[in-house]
């Protein structure tokens, strides 16, 4: 059972849409999101670097994933998506 519940915000979500639409290896692109699907909801805490405030962020290559814990409600609320760069 998951720890935490994931969720997308707009922009994060439209951000996610147009990496996959715009990738040749949309295959790996799937891959990343479910992965981080998966690993931020059992401890979004583990291998994420904390930037400010209560942002922080990890890789799932070919995706960096930038997100906020809100620990009260048990919840990951992603707030952007990009592409690693290479």
């Amino acid at each position: 059972m998951s720890r935490y519940t994931v969720v997308y915000l707009a922009e994060a979500e439209e951000n996610l849409i147009a990496l996959w639409t715009d990738a040749t290896d949309r295959d790996q692109v799937t891959k990343s999101a479910d992965a981080a699907d998966q690993l931020l909801a059992e401890n979004p805490f583990q291998d994420s670097l904390y930037l400010s405030e209560q942002l922080r962020r990890r890789d799932f290559p070919p995706l960096r994933f930038y997100f906020e814990i809100r620990e009260e409600d048990r919840l990951v609320a992603i707030s952007y998506v990009a592409r690693l760069p290479g």
